[in-house]
C-alpha cells in the first residue's frame, strides 16, 4: 500500500473517475484528504495492493485524465524551530506523531495521513507537509 495525490482538472472534477476505477479494477482505494470544489479536486488516497495492482489503478487514472503522484515523504519536522511542545501529537488523528524518549518529536511516515492539522496546529510552523519526490 503506497500513498498517492491525485489531482483532478476543471474539465472532469464532477466525473465519478474515483468510483469507476475501484469498480473497474476492484482495488480498494482508501480517502486519507480531500478537497474538491466545482472547479478542481485534490485528494490524497492510498492505493490497496503490490506495486503491480497499484501500477495498474494509476495507469487507468492517468487514462481517465487526472494527473498522480506517488506520496514519498510525509510531514517534516524543522528541529531548529521545533520547542516539543507537543501540540501536534494531540490533534494528530492517525496516532503519526509521538515523543522520541528524548522528547523530540517524530512522525511515523506510514501513519501519516497527511491531513495537515498538525502543521496548522503548530506555534513555531516547525511542521510542513512533503508533496513527493
Amino acid at each position: 500500500m503506497n500513498k498517492y495525490v491525485i489531482n483532478f482538472p476543471q474539465e472532469i472534477v464532477e466525473n465519478p473517475i474515483l468510483s469507476e476505477t475501484i469498480l473497474e479494477t476492484g482495488v480498494l482505494l482508501n480517502i486519507l484528504r480531500a478537497k474538491v470544489d466545482y472547479n478542481e479536486g485534490t485528494i490524497v488516497v492510498s492505493i490497496m495492493g503490490d506495486e503491480e495492482t497499484q501500477k495498474k489503478v494509476v495507469d487507468l487514472l492517468r487514462k481517465k485524465g487526472v494527473v498522480v503522484n506517488k506520496l514519498k515523504k510525509s510531514i517534516v519536522n524543522e528541529e531548529e524551530k521545533c520547542v516539543s511542545c507537543g501540540a501536534c501529537i494531540a490533534v494528530c488523528p492517525a496516532g503519526a506523531i509521538s515523543f522520541t524518549k528524548d522528547k523530540d518529536i517524530v512522525v511515523e511516515k506510514e501513519k501519516c495521513h497527511r491531513c495537515g492539522v498538525c502543521v496548522e496546529a503548530c506555534p513555531r510552523r516547525s511542521l510542513s507537509i512533503q508533496q513527493f519526490e
